[in-house]
């Protein structure tokens, strides 16, 4: 049975560009968070059909919803968009072109009324009609902008826009298209860009960055720094890296404060990215590491190229929280402890250190040939 109601769609400018020209592990994660954000930016009074790629398809039966009621939820999800797209800048670790440019990505909107049908296929419900057909294929337009609100003279017939003084710079430009079955359109659209000035800075985080004494060891690596860099600090590959670690748990892509836990036969180390800082002379990248025994240390990164090639300091130090005793006989034990567990872990660092060279440089090679 047909129904007659509101379709609109949020959709992710940049999408193409970004999913094709950058690395798609990466991109479909960022992806995949925005989409969700904007799930949860609907808290209202839209129904989700499916989600598309780069967008999501609202739909609301019966009684449109009052001009008022779309503008406060589109704005809602640009800020929310943009404000998450700074968190993601903020924190970012990954140099790759997918996470360096996540923040160029935008969001538009249409907004459209019509007749079609809700079809149930397994749990899902599919619009289906001409107007769904015609709303998906507004977004291909010449509007100059890639950040806009598209109403429909469809829409608009019953719900002018109605903008507050306070909004005195959206002002509404009429745009006229043509699309093949379906002739000239009408409609209305919003440049969003004055919402940028609305978007809140990130709150900021502590970082450690640098490294705050002596190596324990140096090693040459023959791969450029920054492939270093992207290596040491992929959870994902440090089982491909040492047979030992069985698997990792945690979130795909590191970000400061950010945390991921190693899986070994008889015990799992949980670690937390603690700084990371990338500058043309050198590349600093620091995490915790917890064994679960009440000891917890951190390895600190220094990266900095040498005759084409890489030089990787690390330093490892125990966590002082466990330093911090008021019985002397007590804190001499706890360091006396700590000097041993910190040697043993910088040992096996050490000695492992040629299995991460030798998986690096063999990336190298495959990167040269390519």
């Amino acid at each position: 049975m047909a129904n007659s109601g509101l379709i609109f769609i949020p959709d992710i400018s940049g999408f193409t560009k970004f999913v094709t020209q950058t690395e798609i592990k990466h991109s479909n994660h960022i992806i995949s968070e925005l989409i969700e954000l904007l799930l949860e930016s609907n808290k209202s009074f839209l129904r989700i059909s499916e989600i598309e790629g780069d967008a999501v398809l609202f739909y609301k039966l019966d009684k449109l919803p009052a001009f008022d009621e779309l503008w406060k939820l589109i704005k809602k999800m640009f800020l929310d968009f943009h404000s998450y797209l700074k968190i993601i800048e903020r924190d970012r670790v990954c140099q790759c072109g997918a996470c360096s440019s996540a923040s160029d990505l935008s969001l538009k909107f249409i907004v459209h009324c019509g007749v079609f049908n809700e079809v149930p296929i397994q749990s899902f419900t599919k619009l289906m009609g001409k107007d769904v057909i015609l709303a998906h294929r507004l977004l291909k337009n010449e509007i100059r902008t890639n950040e806009y609100a598209l109403f429909t003279d469809a829409y608009l017939t019953e719900n002018p826009l109605l903008l507050t003084p306070d909004e005195h710079w959206a002002k509404p430009v009429e745009h006229y298209q043509s699309y093949e079955n379906f002739g000239e359109i009408k409609s209305q659209y919003i440049d969003l860009s004055q919402f940028r000035a609305e978007v809140p800075q990130a709150p900021e985080v502590k970082t450690k960055s640098g490294m705050s004494g002596p190596p324990n060891f140096t090693v040459q690596i023959k791969a450029k720094p920054l492939l270093v860099h992207s290596i040491i600090t992929d959870h994902t590959l440090k089982p491909l890296i040492d047979p030992k670690v069985k698997g990792t748990k945690g979130f795909e892509i590191n970000r400061l404060n950010g945390s991921h836990t190693c899986v070994f036969d008889d015990l799992e180390i949980h670690f937390v990215t603690t700084g990371n800082g990338v500058s043309e002379k050198e590349i600093n990248y620091s995490e915790r590491a917890d064994i679960g025994i009440g000891f917890t240390f951190t390895t600190d990164f220094k990266i900095v190229e040498k005759n084409g090639e890489t030089e990787m300091s690390v330093r490892i130090r125990p966590d002082k929280t466990d330093r911090q005793l008021n019985n002397p006989i007590k804190r001499f034990f706890t360091n006396l402890k700590l000097k041993f567990i910190t040697a043993r872990i910088i040992a096996q660092t050490k000695k492992g250190m040629n299995k991460l060279v030798d998986f690096i440089e063999n990336e190298a090679l495959k990167e040269s040939a390519t």
